[in-house]
Parts: structure tokens; C-alpha cells; sequence
């Protein structure tokens, strides 16, 4: 007869693949994302755990549920469930458990025999280490009475397959999202001082980054400080060091985090932005927040405000001296990307991004040449298509339409930035 390995060598198998499945440490306190989600051993206990899933309740409301493998005072397994909300690094979990009920037994209305009976909280220091606190408490008359109490540490042992884990605000980004790049000014809080600064935020299906930038002030050691008139509670005040020298400073962000880069373990937006120097607020964004559109003021054009990316295509031989390129831009308020063609012969071409066909190319004669464009533009624009897709990283093919066995005559991929 065949033997069911123990929980602990299970466990002890898992945390040794899982070393290749989520390796991020981050710097500073991680925010817990849906990239949390998976099995976290108990490493100081024998054969116990927990299954965390990251989840939404409400629209937009992150929410952490829990469920707790360990054993009773009989020495017989024992599961609780926690459910409570994510705050930053951080998740308050009611406890619940179930008595009462057989093996298998069938459903019954209500849930009486599910009742509270302590609290749970999850602290992260990374993406997979963090400190469980528990309290178990019942009922003496109208008070709630703690009768037990403790602390241990908890590891990762397994994550949601193909997702790495940043700690940063990237790994809840739709992977289906468009796009964005947004930005406002900086001001002088006294009328008639000097100095100006602009934030930008960009955000794509795999990265965002964060960056704030100060310049016509005095050199000295300032305080870079987000959301702090937030009112919702759960948004944490954000402050960072933020050094000036030569009249000019800046800060940025990115997640996933890299060397050069601080990790973006919040969101920005929606937030006012200030620079205060000796507690005293010199720049502020007052009533805006990042937007679409940068509102006007000093600095509100200039060429860091349009990202633009080019890449000449290689052709694949199918047609000699078939050429092309492939350009993106992307504005505060507008993006758009083109596919030019040129030197094959008179026809319509397919687009194709990511193996996904996103438009067409109508090649015409113009001069003893051919040549053709396609337009992609978000939002969209007259005698355009829409750009509902990110070029950025992905393989762009030109392909044949009008034969039986369409064949790739130009491809690319397509850098970052």
C-alpha cells in the first residue's frame, strides 16, 4: 500500500520549489498585493501553516482571507478562518471556526455553527516572511476575555503560478489595462518665491513608475510628503528624503523595484503632493492631483513629458528589400503607435502584436515606390485605429493576408523604452 507523505515533508518539498517561484525581497515595507496569495508555512512548528488568498469584497476593496492549519488542545487537526481588511503591509483578521459538523455532512441554512472566536493579524516584512499575532477570546457575560495569546513567524512556501511578487503596487495591475501617464505641478506656497517641480506617474501592464523632480530652490536636505490630507484612514502618509543641490532635486519610484529606483509600494494618485523644508511646506500641488492632463503652469511642456520609443523592423527575406519601422508615443493626455511599411508589393498587411492581429496595413504605389501606415491612437482619433493595447516589450509581426499560407515578412520586438 502506498503511503501519503506527511504534512511536514510536503511542505519541506514545496519550500524548495517555491525558492524559484518568489525570490523578491523588498526594501522598506512591502504593500500586500494579490501576488501575497499562496501557502506560508509556520517554520518554528511542526506541520502547520496557512493558505492566504488576496482578495477583493467590494469594488476596489482589497480584502485578506486566511485559513489556518494547526492543532487543538486534543492534539487533533484544527482549521480557523480569517477574513479582514489589507492595509499597506498589514491584514486584521476576525477569526471564525466551525463546530459541530461531521464529516461530509450536508448543507444546513444559516451559519450557526460558524462562530468568531479571536483575531488574526498578518504583519509582511517582504514578500515572504512576515509575523502572525493571535488572540483567542470568548464571552464572560457582556465582555470579551482574551484566553490565549501569541506570536510567531510565518514563511512562504508557494505562489500563484507565473507570478512574481514586487511588493509594490505593479503586481495589482490588470494585465489587460491600457496605458497611463499622468502628471501635475508643483508651486510655491508663498506668492512670489521661487522654484517650481512637477510629479509624473506612468503606469503599464508590467511597471509603474513614480517620479517627483524640484528645481529654483535652495540647496538643503527636504522632505518629499504624499497624502498627508487624505482623509480615508487606511491611506498611510508617505515621507522621503529628498536632498537639493544646485537648485535641483529629485525622487523616483518604480515597482518592481530596481537598484537606482525606490520601490512604489503606494499609490500616488488621487494624493496632494508637498516638499517642506524644516517642517515648512515650500512647493505643494494644492488642490490638484495627478491627472490626465497636467494642469498649466510653469514647466508644463517640455520634452520629459513625451515618451517616445522607435524600432526599425528586420525583414524575414519572404520579399528583398522589404523594410519598415514602428514608432510610440506617449503623452500626458495621448498615446499613439504607427507600423510603416514599405518597399513589398501592393496589398493589404496585417498588424499582429503579441501573435494578436491589432490592424491592417493598406500598402499602395506612390512615386515608383510602395509604402503604407497604420495608426493606432488612444483616444482614439479621426482616420485611426484604437490603441487598446501596449506595444512595449512584444513582438510586432507585418504579415501577408491575401495568400493561403500568410507568411511574417517584417518583425520587431519591440523595446521598453
Amino acid at each position: 500500500m502506498k503511503r501519503t507523505p506527511p504534512l511536514k515533508r510536503v511542505l519541506s518539498y514545496l519550500l524548495f520549489f517555491s525558492l524559484f517561484l518568489s525570490a523578491s525581497a523588498v526594501a522598506g515595507d512591502p504593500l500586500i498585493t494579490g501576488s501575497f496569495s499562496g501557502v506560508w508555512e509556520q517554520p518554528e512548528q511542526e506541520s502547520q501553516g496557512m493558505t492566504i488568498q488576496i482578495g477583493e469584497q467590494a469594488e476596489d476593496e482589497k480584502v485578506g482571507i486566511v485559513f489556518w492549519y494547526t492543532f487543538g488542545s486534543d492534539f487533533l487537526t484544527a482549521w480557523y478562518l480569517g477574513v479582514g481588511p489589507v492595509t499597506g503591509n498589514e491584514i486584521t483578521m476576525e477569526l471564525f471556526s466551525a463546530t459541530g459538523v461531521d464529516f461530509m455532512a450536508e448543507d444546513e441554512e444559516g451559519d450557526e455553527k460558524v462562530v468568531p472566536v479571536g483575531s488574526l493579524h498578518l504583519e509582511f516584512k517582504n514578500c515572504n516572511h512576515g509575523t502572525a499575532t493571535y488572540a483567542f477570546t470568548e464571552m464572560d457575560g457582556d465582555a470579551v476575555v482574551e484566553t490565549e495569546t501569541g506570536e510567531f513567524p510565518i514563511k512562504r512556501i508557494s505562489s500563484i503560478y507565473r507570478q512574481r511578487c514586487s511588493g509594490g503596487i505593479s503586481d495589482d495591475t490588470p494585465k489587460n489595462g491600457k496605458p497611463l501617464m499622468l502628471g501635475v505641478n508643483l508651486y510655491p506656497v508663498e506668492e512670489g518665491a521661487s522654484g517650481e517641480g512637477k510629479a509624473k506617474f506612468w503606469e503599464r501592464a508590467d511597471r509603474s513608475d513614480f517620479k517627483v523632480e524640484a528645481e529654483g530652490i535652495a540647496d538643503g536636505d527636504y522632505i518629499l510628503r504624499i497624502c498627508a490630507d487624505n482623509e480615508n484612514p487606511d491611506i498611510e502618509v508617505k515621507q522621503f528624503d529628498m536632498p537639493v543641490l544646485d537648485s535641483e532635486g529629485e525622487l523616483e519610484f518604480r515597482s518592481p523595484e530596481i537598484d537606482d529606483k525606490l520601490n512604489l509600494s503606494f499609490d500616488p494618485r488621487g494624493c496632494k503632493i508637498e516638499l517642506l523644508s524644516g517642517g515648512i511646506v515650500v512647493l505643494t500641488t494644492g488642490e490638484n492631483v495627478l491627472s490626465e492632463k497636467v494642469p498649466g503652469g510653469p514647466g508644463d511642456k517640455d520634452d520629459d513629458e513625451v515618451l517616445k520609443i522607435e524600432a526599425d523592423f528586420t525583414s524575414t527575406g519572404v520579399f528583398e528589400g522589404a523594410e519598415g519601422d514602428a514608432e510610440y508615443e506617449m503623452e500626458t493626455d495621448e498615446h499613439e503607435f504607427s507600423v510603416k511599411v514599405k518597399n513589398v508589393p501592393v496589398g493589404v498587411y496585417s498588424v499582429e502584436v503579441g501573435g494578436v492581429p491589432k490592424g491592417d496595413v493598406e500598402v499602395e504605389e506612390k512615386n515608383n515606390k510602395t509604402e503604407g501606415k497604420v495608426k493606432f491612437t488612444d483616444p482614439v482619433k479621426p482616420d485611426t485605429l484604437e490603441l487598446d493595447f501596449d506595444p512595449r516589450g512584444q513582438i510586432i509581426e507585418v504579415r501577408q493576408t491575401e495568400v493561403d499560407d500568410p507568411l511574417v515578412i517584417l518583425e520587431v520586438l519591440f523595446p521598453d523604452e
